[in-house]
């Protein structure tokens, strides 16, 4: 008999589609011939309905709150009310990263029992005992039909919905504190042929895509990296492949970055093969500066023009470190520029904020005390200008983070409204960035500079919280006057903001 399947992912904001409920909607659709129905949120009008299963993904572990709300809303749905040693058994399946790394916290937090940890290769982990070929539903191709009738409706539009999706490896060799992988995906896996998963979508869908995106964490460690990129030439991704008849171009992107260690010339000239758009490469260290910059100027040789860099901050680093990091990759962008190579390699900074794998939020004090609030702040605030990435030109990187290091700290410890208001109206007339700052601005940074040690420790000492009634506080009490200026400044901003924009 046919059962009615609910596939859930909550509505927390996501990119990329859920791909194990895609593998899940294969399987029971294709495998068991089930009725399934994929949603997201928490939907009442399901209430109405009965479901034989019900399958609720789970994403990173800050998306705590929405998780958790979605589980408890669908727990209530199952066709009979069977409970097992108090909780929801038989029905509800959580499965994903959250569910991977908080366990004990999510049973305790719904009651739902049946928690998929890793994943998902034998139908015994969801309570099915009669697959007499124990599918490894990893295996199987995604259905992308669930995703498409989300997309349609237009309320809600995944990336790379129309793109194959899919892994040429599982695991990592590593074993990064910062990082889940070894945990959800303890054994690395060397090889998955990317080639039988696309002829398996094509089969499945009745549709070729037109790029490939691959989530590998570490593909550069497998021992068979040259036939990984036989396989993705052989499925039509070679170098300048073109698609459909309006000949749109391919592209290949390792979306989880590749690890810039394992890199070796012999498989940068390999990544040249293929149309790799863009290049993701880890910078999460200051110590591995050298290697990092080597690796990159690799990429140049071989003709890589885009790349999309990730650097981590929060973890063990400094806003110093943070910041020659980022510069780095500028002065590499004007090294490109003007060596007279004629390869056009274009790098763009990708700051990633350390989160701590149990976290229920992201804004959560890491133990890393050369970070403080008022600096996350100031960053999130700077890149809430560019949707993320860092730009490559230097003129954006020295007016959005500072000439140098102090100027950098002096921005982070600015008023909000001023580091959002930075500029005056008619800014790009002036190729001085200190003449392109508002008054305020420049009264800021001058008066920053003018302190001597001491006193900067004391002003961060008073800013770092983010906390406007210390502020006043610590201005109410006898100050130097370049401190009581900025304490002044900081706390009349928004009018002061106000003022000079009438």
């Amino acid at each position: 008999m046919n059962e009615n399947i609910l596939l859930v992912e909550p509505d927390y904001k996501t990119k990329y589609p859920p791909l194990g409920l895609m593998k899940l909607a294969t399987y029971h659709k294709v495998i068991r011939k089930d009725n399934i129905k994929f949603i997201r949120g928490c939907n009442k009008y399901i209430l109405e309905e009965q479901w034989d299963r019900i399958y609720i993904s789970t994403l990173f572990t800050y998306t705590w709150e929405k998780t958790v709300e979605t589980i408890n809303f669908y727990k209530k749905l199952g066709k009979d009310d069977i409970f097992e040693n108090g909780s929801y058994a038989k029905k509800i399946y959580v499965g994903g990263i959250l569910a991977t790394l908080m366990t004990e916290e999510l049973y305790n937090a719904t009651g739902v029992s049946n928690i998929v940890k890793g994943l998902l290769t034998t139908p015994k982990q969801i309570g099915i005992y009669d697959d007499k070929k124990n599918t490894n539903i990893d295996k199987l191709p995604p259905d992308y039909s669930i995703i498409e009738k989300i997309n349609a409706k237009g309320k809600f539009v995944y990336t790379h919905a129309n793109d194959y999706l899919g892994y040429a490896t599982r695991g990592c060799v590593r074993r990064c504190e910062f990082c889940a992988v070894w945990k959800i995906e303890p054994e690395y896996i060397p090889y998955v042929s990317v080639l039988d998963m696309n002829k398996k979508v094509i089969r499945f869908s009745g549709v070729e895509k037109q790029n490939l995106i691959l989530m590998d964490n570490n593909v550069t460690a497998s021992r068979r990296f040259d036939d990984i990129i036989d396989d993705i030439k052989r499925a039509g991704f070679i170098k300048g492949a073109t698609f459909g008849p309006t000949r749109r171009k391919r592209i290949v992107d390792f979306n989880q970055g590749l690890d810039a260690r394992l890199l070796t010339e012999k498989k940068m000239q390999r990544l040249s093969e293929i149309p790799l758009e863009p290049m993701r490469i880890a910078f999460d260290d200051i110590n591995e500066k050298t290697t990092y910059i080597n690796v990159v100027r690799l990429a140049h040789k071989y003709g890589q023009k885009n790349m999309s860099n990730y650097v981590l901050y929060n973890y063990k680093d400094s806003p110093k470190d943070f910041y020659e990091r980022l510069e780095i990759n500028i002065k590499l962008n004007e090294e490109f520029k003007n060596n007279g190579s004629g390869i056009k390699t274009v790098i763009y900074s990708f700051p990633m904020r350390y989160i701590p794998l149990n976290a229920k939020d992201r804004n959560i004090d890491t133990g890393n005390k050369n970070w403080n609030e008022k600096y996350l702040r100031a960053i999130k605030i700077i890149l809430n200008v560019t949707k993320g990435p860092v730009m490559p030109g230097p003129d954006f990187f020295y007016q959005a983070f500072g000439i140098n290091y102090e100027y950098f700290k002096a921005i982070l410890l600015m008023p909000e409204e001023f580091i959002r208001k930075r500029l005056i109206r008619n800014w790009k007339k002036y190729n001085d960035l200190k003449k392109q700052w508002t008054p305020y601005v420049r009264e800021w940074i001058e008066t920053y500079m003018a302190l001597d040690t001491k006193e900067r420790e004391k002003l961060i000492e008073i800013l770092k919280a983010n906390n406007y009634e210390i502020v006043e506080q610590e201005y109410r009490r006898k100050q130097s006057k370049k401190i009581s200026t900025l304490l002044k400044n900081y706390m009349n901003a928004l009018d002061i903001v106000e003022e000079y924009n009438k």
